[in-house]
């Protein structure tokens, strides 16, 4: 009898052993796993955290939609994207604003000469008023004079300019710097009723993004053309690299 409760009592122990074994290691995972998901980077969570609730959508037979839309002025409007809701987003300040600030339709980026001679033949049309920005003796000009229903090309250094004006005495030239708002302004204004509807911009190839950028944004705001065409390097090579984080695959917000 004696041997048969020390033998219980040896199962006994066993058992609290092993359950308190069982226990400790649950807390020991638990813990672990509430460690590294701490460590998680927060777009990381939050990633985990919305594949859950599509997942669980998904199982309960709700269908996944998308929360958003992107508007034409480069805004995300939110919601269920009703037509009553971006109608209210298009009358808004907001878009108007963003309109404005982007109000040039197209942005075409070139490296080399017959890149950008390419695009005066492509994009160049009969009906079109085109200002030359950079025009130099004229040899660019004198293409798009060929297709465009009128051209002025502007250029800072005199000299260059009168070779222009003597190799090509039809063409328009003007001698100002462009980032001269003044000039720029009163040369746009010398159009009217006309006004110029594309520009080509070639203030060396090799110049620097931000004074690019500058040249670019100026002509935007005075002239507002159809479509930019830039010669730059530096600009080319930077849009090849870019993407709007609005149309990443990782970004999971607009479909």
């Amino acid at each position: 009898c004696s041997n048969a409760m020390e033998d219980g009592g040896v199962v006994s122990i066993d058992v609290k052993a092993l359950l308190v074994a069982s226990t400790a290691a649950a807390l020991g995972f638990f813990a672990g796993f509430q460690i590294a998901w701490v460590r998680l980077s927060p777009r990381v969570r939050r990633r985990l955290h919305r594949e859950k609730h599509q997942a669980n959508g998904k199982g309960s037979g709700e269908t996944s939609r998308s929360v958003g839309i992107i508007c034409e002025c480069g805004a995300i409007i939110q919601g269920k994207c009703t037509p009553e809701e971006i109608e209210r987003h298009r009358a808004s300040n907001r878009h108007h604003r963003n309109m404005l600030r982007h109000s040039g339709k197209e942005v075409v980026a070139c490296e080399e000469v017959s890149e950008y001679r390419d695009a005066v033949l492509a994009l160049v049309k009969s009906d079109d008023v085109v200002l030359e920005v950079g025009s130099h003796v004229g040899g660019t000009t004198k293409v798009i004079a060929g297709v465009a229903g009128r051209v002025v090309g502007v250029d800072q250094q005199p000299e260059l300019v009168a070779q222009a004006r003597e190799n090509y005495p039809s063409v328009q030239f003007e001698n100002f710097d462009a980032f001269d708002s003044t000039k720029l302004v009163a040369l746009t204004k010398s159009l009217e009723p006309v006004r110029f509807t594309k520009v080509f911009i070639d203030i060396s190839g090799s110049r620097d993004l931000a004074t690019v950028f500058r040249m670019m944004d100026l002509i935007d705001k005075i002239i507002s053309p159809d479509a930019m065409v830039v010669k730059s390097q530096a600009l080319k090579k930077m849009m090849l690299r870019t993407r709007l984080w609005i149309e990443h695959p990782l970004n999971q917000k607009v479909l």
